[in-house]
């Protein structure tokens, strides 16, 4: 997880960014040879217990997510107000739309996908 406030302040000076009405994507390139994740909640989002609950959801869509994006990678997840009511598989459907678009997912061998 990303989680020093250099690393955060890095990544909202150089990064690039997608958006959708529950959430904000900002991801760049890092050196590693694995992907960092941050997940920031302001305070306009709620009270704490809202906004805890709002960051152990979203790390839990990344989770299984994980496995299909692509090594080398810092990722900022900022959750906008509509991600509190959301439902998980929105947050679900809203994540995975915004890495396809940032092309954070993996390519899919045709060994792996079963097709020849």
């Amino acid at each position: 997880m990303i989680r020093s406030a250099v690393d955060f302040r890095a990544m909202q000076a150089n990064s690039r960014s997608r958006t959708h009405p529950l959430l904000l994507l900002r991801y760049r390139r890092n050196e590693l040879d694995r992907t960092r994740y941050g997940i920031s909640t302001g305070r306009r989002i709620g009270t704490a217990v809202v906004r805890n609950t709002v960051r152990r959801r979203l790390r839990s869509v990344l989770r299984r997510l994980d496995a299909d994006i692509e090594r080398g990678w810092d990722v900022l997840l900022i959750a906008r107000s509509p991600a509190t009511t959301a439902s998980q598989s929105e947050l679900d459907q809203a994540l995975r739309r915004l890495v396809a678009g940032a092309g954070l997912t993996r390519p899919v061998d045709a060994a792996e996908s079963g097709r020849s």
